[in-house]
């Protein structure tokens, strides 16, 4: 396996981790569970396709490399999960205040949104 996917990995453990302590602060537990499953899906199309991928849409990222991997989870979830790149970060990008009105049942969600 190329270093380069072996490092998507970490990085993608290492924000799973962060998400986990972050289950205070929801909307930075839900911002960190997109950025894992990103790098991860990233890692996956990098090391079967040989590709950097762009992009933070992991619905899109998926469809890349759902022929040769079926992931546990289906893309409504990764769809949901996908929104928290804008949503959990900016007001008015859905919600007002995102630190306020992302529930601790969302973040959950988030966590619980893997396939690997």
């Amino acid at each position: 396996m190329r270093d380069e996917v072996l490092y998507w990995l970490s990085e993608a453990r290492a924000d799973l981790r962060h998400a986990e302590a972050s289950l205070g602060d929801y909307n930075w537990a839900c911002f960190a569970a997109q950025q894992a499953a990103e790098k991860a899906l990233k890692a996956l199309i990098l090391h079967l396709l040989g590709e950097y991928p762009r992009g933070q849409d992991l619905v899109v990222l998926y469809r890349r490399v759902r022929a040769h991997l079926q992931l546990g989870v289906g893309e409504a979830a990764l769809s949901r999960l996908s929104a928290f790149y804008t949503l959990a970060r900016y007001p008015n990008a859905g919600l007002v205040r995102p630190s306020e009105e992302i529930t601790s049942e969302q973040a959950e969600e988030a966590l619980a949104t893997r396939g690997w």
